[in-house]
């Protein structure tokens, strides 16, 4: 796929050879412009007759030949446009299909990364399993691509390596018929079998969920193989090309008989000719979206992202949760509409979060083949020191100032944010009396402490589905 800006449409653009129809037109073009001059010399050459203007007298015979071709020039130009319509369909079709296919087997993928247990005994299996997990899901989105698109043995895509699979496994893979529904059999029996041995410890009702998903994305890769399949129906390609064949014989005859110099002639069977057969060809190369042409999609590069998002599912950091204090120095202040924070203390928060992200991002993913290493994230090491402490607002700030405490200082800065539903109490009560015994949110239909602890709270399966 040719990748260009949008916004830097300039005359550039047309020196540009690869991916483009312009040679393609050419071809017909420039022989149809010579046949145009050529004629029209001969003409004014050998015609025995020739009128005030030039022109031979059976030319005025020809009245009327014009408003006839316009009519045939007319359809012709709605069948162009016709299939460049049809062929920008099938285009983007394609494009989002294999987006589909890729969003919902990479979700399945990440979902069961989130169901495997927690539990120490079962660390070596689960780790097993992720390993596994991840080599067939590359080589089952492998194979979906070389099912959709036509590519050379020198084409090849990348996976990630088969190394630890079982070898027999491998060399019936090789030779069955469809290595892409094989592939999601051996992803829906190891789940099941990672069910039924403990590494994955999570409901069957929340497990279906992935069943679901994998389900989801074959449907749609069969979507994506009609494309390939199904070419434009054949009466209209025919059609098409024979009355894109009558035009360019045509169109250079009318043209040295109805205009008066060569050169004329010459240029408007030029661009006329051109600008058919260029659209023509706009619509055969991007008809077929799947393959190694120019114009079709980049399915290495897809292949190669996909490799780089389920390697990044192995990262120690990407399968634990961040953590977050919520222990505030200062009485916690709900906010109901709007909140107040100063440009310095914004200022600060955004460094803050640059900072982290700029050390994170220099570190390389691991390899899939050896251990995952850890990675600590940056926090806070007391939850005095996660509390943000910005700069006193400037004055004309739409802002509220807390009341100080016992324990404020003189410059203490604090971030004020508006209430309109909620008071704050001039004490605070210890973390253990603001928490009471039974912290079921009955209002809003969560589940107790105690409730889930006893196991009482009726959960609700079609809805996890």
């Amino acid at each position: 796929m040719i990748v260009y800006e949008a916004k830097a449409w300039t005359l550039l653009m047309i020196l540009r050879i690869r991916g483009s129809v312009f040679p393609k037109g050419l071809r017909w073009a420039v022989p149809n412009a010579i046949f145009a001059a050529l004629l029209h010399d001969l003409l004014r050459r050998f015609a025995p007759d020739h009128n005030s203007n030039g022109l031979p007298d059976f030319a005025e015979q020809m009245d009327g030949v014009e408003v006839m071709w316009s009519g045939y020039t007319f359809v012709l130009g709605f069948l162009v446009v016709f299939r460049n319509n049809q062929a920008y369909s099938r285009f983007w079709e394609g494009a989002t299909l294999i987006s589909q296919v890729r969003g919902e087997w990479f979700n399945a993928v990440s979902s069961l990364f989130a169901f495997a247990s927690r539990k120490p005994e079962k660390a070596e299996k689960v780790l097993e399993f992720k390993q596994l997990l991840v080599r067939l899901a590359s080589m089952m989105y492998c194979a979906a691509l070389q099912q959709v698109c036509d590519t050379d043995a020198d084409d090849s895509v990348e996976i990630l390596d088969t190394e630890g699979i079982a070898p027999g496994h491998l060399e019936f893979l090789l030779e069955a018929h469809d290595q892409c529904e094989v592939l999601l059999q051996w992803v829906q029996q190891l789940i099941v079998e990672s069910a039924d041995g403990g590494v994955l410890d999570v409901p069957p009702p929340i497990l279906s969920r992935a069943f679901q998903e994998l389900s989801r994305g074959i449907v749609t890769l069969n979507n994506a193989r009609k494309i390939k399949d199904i070419p434009f129906p054949f009466p209209y390609a025919q059609m098409l090309v024979c009355m894109l064949t009558v035009h360019w014989v045509v169109t250079p005859m009318l043209a040295s008989l109805v205009v008066a110099t060569w050169w004329w002639a010459a240029f408007m069977s030029f661009l006329v000719t051109g600008s058919f057969w260029c659209l023509m060809y706009i619509a055969i190369e991007i008809d077929q979206p799947f393959g190694a042409d120019a114009n079709d999609l980049p399915i290495k590069e897809m292949m190669r992202d996909y490799n780089r998002s389920l390697l990044s599912l192995l990262h120690s950091a990407a399968q634990k949760a961040p953590s977050f204090s919520s222990m505030p120095k200062s009485p916690m202040f709900v906010q109901s509409k709007e909140a107040c924070l100063t440009f310095s203390a914004r200022k600060r928060l955004m460094s803050y979060s640059d900072g982290a992200l700029d050390r994170h991002s220099k570190r390389s993913l691991p390899s899939v083949f050896t251990a995952v290493p850890s990675m600590e994230v940056p926090r806070p090491s007391t939850p005095e020191e996660s509390c943000a402490k910005p700069a006193i607002p400037e004055e004309g700030a739409d802002c509220e100032k807390p009341g100080e405490d016992a324990d404020s200082k003189p410059g203490d800065e604090r971030i004020a944010i508006k209430t309109d539903q909620f008071s704050v109490p001039e004490e605070n009560p210890p973390p253990s009396a603001q928490r009471p015994a039974d912290s079921g949110v009955h209002k809003a239909g969560f589940p107790g402490r105690d409730q889930l602890a006893t196991g009482a709270t009726d959960v609700d399966a079609t809805g996890m589905a």
